[in-house]
């Protein structure tokens, strides 16, 4: 069996260089997110023959699975110790998060061994972090005029500041509010899991290359967001929560946020919709210039 083993900070240095050998802008190949949810999904980690294997289960009904690996190497390889670990286990082979590029790879390498299936509910909105900064032209003109409206109507009484460990604790109450009221969390087991995620991230962001901004209104949070770079071009935004009362409180902490840490990056991946309907909507709204596809594989009878 391979080596995996719960995923820690330490794992970073190592994650990083596998990471760095493709840009895949995928938000599973970013550090920060296997580690804060690393509680929520069983997340464990092993780094083989210049590869990084994840194993982990479904939320929430636990169903073994692996992600693609991630790294450079003899790509054959690295698909038959995943195959051979997983019959070790006594678990059926089951890989998720597979990119397209990643996908034709292994096609070449091992022609018809798995069915493929596109994971339409996984797939991550890229959009040019040029346009989330300055919201121009007219398919984003809803979203600046929301912008525009809050900053007359809250003119002196809002302000934005970047996230530390003086105000961190601000952020993980307004977490609080925000799953606690409308449909945020209505689940209490994601409300766990997505609790202990916002935890991991405020109490290690320096650590895992994170950075975070709060938006307030009359010296009151009314939202916060936290992102790191996923690669050389593109920031993944991992967290974002806003007061859904307050119109432009979600447009303003977007954009702010964007402006005040993406500027060196051409896209902003703000992840995937875990299938909602809202968050689709929401998603789509700002108008994605591609969309990260990734794909499941299972082994063909």
């Amino acid at each position: 069996m391979l080596p995996f083993k719960p995923v820690t900070l330490e794992d970073k240095a190592n994650a990083d260089i596998c990471t760095a050998k493709h840009n895949y802008r995928i938000c599973e190949h970013c550090f920060a997110d296997l580690f804060i949810w690393k509680d929520h999904y069983d997340t464990q980690v092993c780094f083989v023959n210049g590869y990084m294997f994840i194993k982990m289960a479904t939320f929430p009904d636990k169903i073994p699975m692996y992600l693609a690996p991630i790294g450079a190497g003899d790509l054959k390889a690295a698909m038959l110790m995943l195959e051979d670990d997983a019959q070790e286990r006594g678990i059926p082979f089951t890989m998720c998060g597979i990119p397209e590029p990643l996908l034709e790879q292994i096609e070449a390498v091992l022609p018809g061994r798995y069915a493929f299936t596109d994971g339409v509910d996984s797939a991550d909105y890229i959009y040019s972090a040029e346009k989330l900064m300055t919201l121009s032209g007219k398919k984003l003109q809803s979203k600046r005029n929301f912008v525009n409206r809050f900053k007359k109507n809250y003119e002196g009484r809002w302000s934005y500041e970047e996230l530390t460990g003086a105000n961190k604790q601000e952020a993980y109450d307004f977490h609080l509010h925000w799953c606690e009221t409308g449909d945020n969390c209505p689940n209490g087991m994601m409300y766990s899991g997505e609790t202990c995620a916002v935890s991991l991230a405020l109490d290690n962001r320096e650590a895992l290359g994170m950075k975070g901004g709060i938006l307030r209104l009359d010296g009151a949070v009314i939202a916060f967001t936290m992102g790191c770079p996923v690669s050389e071009d593109t920031y993944v935004i991992q967290l974002e929560k806003a007061e859904a009362s307050i119109a432009g409180a979600y447009p303003m902490i977007n954009q702010q946020f964007a402006q005040h840490n993406c500027a060196g990056y051409t896209y902003i991946n703000r992840e995937d919709d875990l299938g909602m309907e809202g968050l689709r909507k929401a998603k789509l709204s700002y108008h994605p210039v591609m969309m990260g596809k990734k794909f499941l594989a299972v082994k063909n009878a």
